[in-house]
């Protein structure tokens, strides 16, 4: 073989080493930037304000691990964390039983019209949240929610079922409808075919489901903001970041510690629920 030939031969796997090299670093880049704050807020939440003040990005040369006890006590952080929990839990379990059943009945049940229904309710999705708020809040006075946990609850419900029923849905769609038909000529009525035969199947969807759902209701901020100032009683954790204030001004070391124990259970859940988060997204590309 020539040498033209083969450096024509080499070139495409020249060409290929440099991109994975390349795609590497740019990975280790984007991660390096994602998790540096997180080790930042981490190290700010054991300094006191002189050290954070003298030596921002060091060490600390003391963990003072008190200050988490002084954010969930002092700064109120266990009461919030309490109503986030009862909100987000409650939101996430609801919307995935309704979503799944709707889901369902849109794929296998032979609704007239189900595509539109579904292009439909995707595209409430679209609306920006800002500009309901005022009606919204209007709405939850009159049905007397305000004041109340429910306040929360139905409005993320209301969010989250549009997307949760899309992604249901385009996974219901590769079940092959002669696994129902089977299910059905043994005696199983539709609720058990749904229960026992179809659910176990998707449990991608549930993982993704529950994971963006958790992420976006535990860390939205606007209108947890506007529900709590009918009542202090329903304050969640990101709101409650800003009531976080000491007699002299910003505690850093106890803020720092009540964003690292807003961030744990989210990432709690994302490992938990990795393997199959990413094989449902996956899935849901290559058969949607």
């Amino acid at each position: 073989m020539s040498s033209k030939a083969k450096n024509k031969a080499a070139s495409p796997f020249a060409s290929s080493k440099l991109m994975t090299i390349i795609s590497r670093v740019l990975t280790i880049i984007v991660s390096l930037t994602v998790i540096y704050p997180i080790i930042f807020v981490f190290l700010v939440s054991f300094k006191d304000n002189a050290e954070f003040f003298a030596n921002v990005f060091g060490l600390p040369e003391v963990w003072r691990w008190y200050n988490y006890v002084t954010a969930w006590v002092d700064g109120g952080i266990g009461r919030f964390a309490v109503n986030s929990v009862i909100v987000t839990v409650t939101s996430v379990v609801v919307t995935g039983v309704m979503s799944a059943l709707a889901g369902y009945a849109l794929s296998k049940l032979h609704i007239p019209k189900a595509d539109l229904i579904l292009g439909i309710l995707v595209g409430l999705n679209f609306i920006p949240g800002i500009s309901i708020f005022i009606s919204l809040f209007r709405q939850m006075i009159a049905m007397g929610l305000s004041g109340t946990r429910w306040m929360l609850i139905w409005t993320y419900i209301a969010w989250s079922i549009p997307f949760s029923i899309f992604i249901y849905k385009k996974f219901f769609d590769t079940i092959p409808q002669g696994l129902i038909e089977a299910a059905r000529v043994d005696g199983s009525n539709e609720l058990q075919t749904f229960l026992r035969v179809i659910l176990p199947l998707v449990h991608p969807a549930t993982a993704t489901v529950m994971v963006f759902n958790f992420i976006g209701i535990w860390g939205e901020f606007m209108w947890a903001n506007i529900a709590s100032s009918a009542s202090t009683a329903i304050i969640t954790l990101p709101v409650g970041l800003l009531f976080f204030r000491g007699e002299f001004g910003i505690q850093w070391g106890p803020f720092a510690a009540a964003i690292v124990i807003i961030v744990v259970p989210l990432m709690a859940v994302f490992i938990y629920f990795q393997r199959y988060f990413i094989q449902g997204l996956t899935a849901g590309s290559v058969k949607g």
